[in-house]
C-alpha cells in the first residue's frame, strides 16, 4: 500500500449545511436508477455492474478526491468484483473556498456536516436500487464521517460498515490543536504508552483549514452520541495500538463498541498505514464480496 503523507493527511484518513439542502427530514429520493442522479458527487471504480456497492468516504481531509488511492485499496483488497463509489466531501467538491481564506472552527463543523449529507445522498441512491447491497467504507477522517452518518441517520442507513483507524473519543488536546489550524500526533514508548506531540501551525491556509475540518468531527464524543443505538453489530472497526495519527482506541472505546455488538479488529503493534492494510485484508470477507 502506498504510504500516506502525514502533512497531507493527518490521518489518512482522521482525520450543513444540513440546513441548506439536506437534513434528517429531507432524504434524497432518486427519480430513476441512472447514476446521473448522483454524478456530481461520485466517481465509480471496480465492477460498474456489481450488486455489492461499497460507498467510500476518504481520509485526509484532502481538497481533492483521491481516486488513485481508492484504486490501490481495491487492488490490495482484491475486491474488483464489487462496485466502489468514491464520494465527494465539501472540501473536495468546492476546494477553492478552503485555499483562499481561513475558515473558523464553527464553519468547519458545518462543512463536515455537508460532507455527511453528501454521503447520505449517495447511500440512499444505491439503497433505492433493487438487488443492491450497500456498505460504507470509512477510513481515518472518513471514519469520523461514517460515525456521524450513523448518528445523524441511524445504523440502518447502510447494510454494513467497515471503519478503520478512527476514534470515538479523540483526545481533547489533539482535536483542540487541530481546531486552531495546528498539527499534533502520537509517540509511543516500548510499553505502548503514548505522548501527544504538538507540531505547531500547519504550513499554509489550505492545510490550516483541513486541520480544522479534522477537528470539526474529531471533537465529538461518539460514545455519548451513539449511546442510544442499542445494536452496532453492522460495524467492523479496525484499529492499531501504535497509531501515530489518531492514537489508540481507549479501553472505554473498545468496551463501548463490543458492548453494542460491533466487531473490533486490533492490528497489534500497528501504526496508521499498517492498520489500514489489516482492514483491507478483511474487506472481502466483511462485505461478502
Amino acid at each position: 500500500m502506498k504510504p500516506i503523507n502525514f502533512v497531507s493527511l493527518f490521518l489518512y484518513s482522521f482525520f450543513l449545511f444540513t440546513f441548506l439542502s439536506c437534513n434528517k427530514n429531507n432524504d434524497f429520493t432518486p427519480k430513476n436508477n441512472s447514476v446521473e442522479q448522483v454524478s456530481d458527487l461520485v466517481t465509480l471504480h471496480g465492477n460498474l455492474d456489481g450488486n455489492i456497492v461499497v460507498v467510500s468516504t476518504q481520509g485526509g481531509p484532502l481538497t481533492f478526491l483521491d481516486d488513485k488511492v481508492l484504486d490501490e485499496f481495491i487492488t490490495e483488497a482484491q475486491a474488483q468484483s464489487a462496485l466502489f463509489v468514491n464520494v465527494h466531501q465539501e472540501q473536495t467538491k468546492n476546494p477553492s473556498k478552503f485555499k483562499s481564506a481561513d475558515i473558523t472552527f464553527e464553519q468547519a463543523k458545518q462543512y463536515d456536516l455537508q460532507s455527511v449529507a453528501y454521503l447520505k445522498r449517495v447511500v440512499d441512491f444505491y439503497k433505492s436500487q433493487q438487488g443492491k447491497t450497500v456498505y460504507v467504507l470509512g477510513i481515518s477522517f472518513g471514519a469520523f464521517i461514517a460515525q456521524e452518518l450513523i448518528f445523524q441517520y441511524g445504523i440502518d442507513v447502510a447494510d454494513g460498515y467497515l471503519i478503520m483507524v478512527g476514534r470515538l473519543d479523540m483526545d481533547k488536546d489533539t482535536w483542540q490543536s487541530f481546531s486552531q489550524g495546528k498539527y499534533a500526533g502520537y509517540d509511543y514508548d516500548n510499553n505502548g504508552n503514548y505522548t501527544i506531540n504538538f507540531f505547531g501551525d500547519a504550513p499554509d491556509t489550505e492545510h490550516k483549514n483541513t486541520a480544522k475540518l479534522a477537528a470539526g468531527l474529531g471533537y465529538n464524543r461518539y460514545t455519548d452520541k451513539l449511546k442510544n443505538i442499542s445494536d452496532l453489530s453492522k460495524i467492523t472497526y479496525v484499529h492499531g495500538n501504535r497509531d501515530s495519527q489518531v492514537g489508540p482506541l481507549s479501553t472505554q472505546e473498545i468496551q463501548f463498541l463490543n458492548g453494542k455488538g460491533a466487531k473490533t479488529v486490533l492490528a497489534d503493534g500497528a501504526g496508521h498505514n499498517e492498520a489500514i492494510s489489516k482492514g483491507l485484508a478483511i474487506l472481502k470477507q466483511t462485505f461478502g464480496i
